[in-house]
């Protein structure tokens, strides 16, 4: 049920590591096969057979690299889940762009109920299903089970479609973001991501720098040219120092 061992997490951070160099990538899909499981969190077995937890860096940003936004790319990200995403599976959908549900997907925060503290995966939440709903999850643990039609109503997934539809439709909305100018995206993205860690004023004027910064890249003049002359535009990939 692709539960996060040590080898999963490895392979995830050798897979982020590799997309982040390729430069050619516009837009990831973060799935699972059948239906049955998106991710059901930490891998207690492993940890119960080892008797320890293991060495933990002290840092969040060195310890978890799960998803392409903690490994530091700012690439489109779309989340399609399938089955159930529990406790440590929720990194996926708080670190996405867009989360596309199946019509049998579920979504639990089990690590109360068994033992565990749950911090790091509702403070991400919080931004995007708010502070209610987000300590409902925490605290009811196994009890607080949430289907499709409830998570798309708090916000924890921005779509519903049949399970026959789920991977088309991510793929889907892949090809859009991958329509887009990569530098503007990226830079659109860093500006909005970073909006939530700062009061309003200093966000703004984060943006603004951002937005101002991006004017230096051909992306910036390509796009209108193309608009006007009606031709499908040349995006570059060359980064500005943001």
């Amino acid at each position: 049920m692709n539960a996060l061992g040590v080898g999963l997490k490895e392979e995830l951070a050798a897979a982020w590591s590799e997309l982040k160099m390729d430069r050619s990538v516009r837009a990831i899909v973060i799935t699972a096969a059948g239906d049955r499981a998106f991710c059901s969190g930490r891998d207690l077995k492993e940890t119960v057979a080892s008797g320890e937890f293991g060495q933990e860096a002290a840092l969040f940003s060195e310890a978890l690299r799960l998803t392409p936004l903690s490994c530091g790319i700012w690439t489109p990200t779309i989340v399609a889940v399938n089955g159930v995403c529990a406790a440590a599976g929720l990194h996926f959908v708080a670190d996405a762009d867009v989360v596309i549900a199946s019509e049998s997907a579920w979504f639990v925060d089990t690590h109360v109920s068994v033992g565990q503290v749950t911090a790091l995966e509702p403070i991400s939440l919080a931004h995007r299903i708010g502070l209610g709903n987000t300590l409902r999850l925490a605290f009811l643990g196994r009890k607080g089970r949430l289907d499709a039609t409830e998570a798309l109503r708090i916000s924890l997934v921005d779509e519903v479609v049949g399970a026959e539809r789920l991977q088309e439709r991510a793929m889907e909305l892949a090809q859009a973001a991958a329509t887009g100018s990569p530098a503007a995206i990226e830079a659109s993205k860093r500006a909005i991501r970073g909006s939530v860690e700062l009061p309003l004023a200093e966000a703004m004027q984060r943006g603004w720098e951002i937005l101002l910064a991006h004017r230096d890249h051909p992306d910036a003049l390509e796009g209108p040219r193309a608009f006007v002359e009606r031709r499908v535009a040349d995006w570059r990939r060359i980064d500005i120092d943001q």
